[in-house]
């Protein structure tokens, strides 16, 4: 009997940031997440990743596995296990407080795994309740909630999700066929943008206007924050598209730069959005379609404000020529790709004659103005000692980018790479 595949299709950032941290972690589990994506932009979520695993006592569903791993860290799992729980005059570490769930998971470290990712998930004592609670799904614990996600969506009858716009939020009762059951957005799910049940202020005005959303939205969205990437300014960002496929490359080129970069002060969203790009177009053997082009924005969260920026498609369509990436890798100075994001092509033709004048001259001949300008210009010791090469790279990048310009002007195309 072959697996059931269900398949997922880029909605709102919150939607598909939930799909890509949801990989993340399926791919820190073991599992080949590119076997799950299309090019066609859609994703195929495989039943079997639902399966669940023997721990001492218990049972639990692979992704609830691979949830709580990535979730929490061996170290941290150390120090929250030694630290007491707070109660006056108490002794009792976490350790001691939740040795029942150490019981449970086969005298195994991920029983209080469970019980920390569960308090982090949820801020709540009862690890992996909350949503089950809010549902009204009490027949569940929420392991078994989650192992049975796909028996739960494929229901064929009900209103459908507000989020995926793909299954059904209402479902009968296994237990009673004259019941059904709603799930909705929640604090648990997200507490900037969810309500607060019993609670005030509550953003959806006491749950009468709040989305409605299925069991696998509401599993996907625990995901969503671990498709975010921290910078050193305590902001996050996640890079968002129409294409699984694309967003997957870019979030994790992104992540590459970040971790390789020296100057992670010097990187503003611009030009981590540019540089993800770039780093697409020269390692990717596809090419961004027009549709998929004009869509790239990045989506930037610091503390409870949401906004999202993008580039011109015109600029992202000469980032994403492999030529054009290829030659700005190969340069890589900053300066040089802000002049491109700005369509400042005169200015850039004009540093090409500068540092080709001054890499013509020995380099004793050269005055100290000249050297500072190289300076100021090239920030790599590479291009420093070879001011000619940039500058020949240089004139080839223009070179291309008028080919481009003029192909478009025959071709009838509206957009205009010059700036005026």
């Amino acid at each position: 009997m072959s697996e059931k595949k269900f398949t997922l299709y880029p909605s709102n950032w919150l939607y598909n940031a939930g799909v890509i941290g949801l990989l993340r972690v399926l791919e820190t589990g073991g599992e080949n997440v590119t076997d799950f994506l299309s090019q066609d932009g859609g994703l195929e979520l495989r039943s079997s990743i639902f399966d669940k695993v023997k721990y001492g006592k218990v049972e639990i569903p692979k992704v609830i596995k691979y949830l709580v791993d990535y979730e929490v860290s061996e170290e941290e799992l150390n120090d929250w296990k030694n630290k007491t729980t707070g109660k006056e005059n108490s002794k009792e570490t976490n350790a001691d407080k939740y040795r029942d769930f150490y019981e449970r998971f086969g005298r195994s470290d991920f029983g209080y795994k469970f019980v920390r990712a569960g308090n982090k998930l949820f801020s709540s004592d009862k690890p992996f309740q909350d949503l089950v609670q809010h549902s009204e799904w009490r027949s569940f614990e929420y392991p078994d909630l989650v192992a049975n996600i796909p028996k739960l969506i494929a229901a064929s009858e009900g209103e459908k999700c507000d989020l995926c716009f793909c299954y059904p939020v209402v479902i009968k009762d296994p237990k009673s066929k004259l019941q059904t059951r709603l799930t909705q957005l929640q604090s648990t799910h997200l507490k900037e943008l969810g309500p607060s049940p019993g609670k005030f202020p509550n953003g959806f005005w006491n749950m009468n206007n709040s989305m409605r959303i299925c069991f696998l939205c509401s599993f996907l969205i625990l995901h969503h924050r671990f498709a975010f990437v921290h910078l050193s300014d305590n902001s996050e960002f996640f890079i968002n598209a129409p294409s699984f496929q694309v967003m997957w490359h870019l979030n994790k080129f992104a992540v590459g730069l970040l971790g390789a970069s020296s100057s992670k002060k010097t990187l503003d969203k611009r030009n981590i959005l540019a540089m993800s790009v770039i780093e697409y177009a020269t390692k990717v053997q596809t090419t961004l379609g027009a549709w998929t082009g004009m869509n790239i924005e990045l989506v930037s969260r610091h503390g409870d404000r949401v906004k999202s920026s993008s580039l011109p498609y015109d600029v992202i369509q000469l980032l994403s020529d492999r030529r054009i990436a290829e030659i700005l890798s190969r340069i890589g100075e900053f300066t040089i790709l802000n002049l491109v994001l700005d369509r400042d092509f005169s200015r850039l033709m004009e540093i090409g004659y500068r540092l080709l004048r001054i890499g013509l001259k020995p380099y004793n001949e050269r005055n100290g103005s000249e050297n500072d300008y190289i300076e100021y210009v090239l920030k790599l010791d590479r291009n420093q000692k070879s001011p000619t090469r940039v500058a020949d790279r240089i004139f080839r990048l223009c070179a291309i980018v008028e080919e481009k310009r003029k192909r478009r002007e025959v071709y009838g195309h509206g957009h205009c790479f010059a700036r005026s």
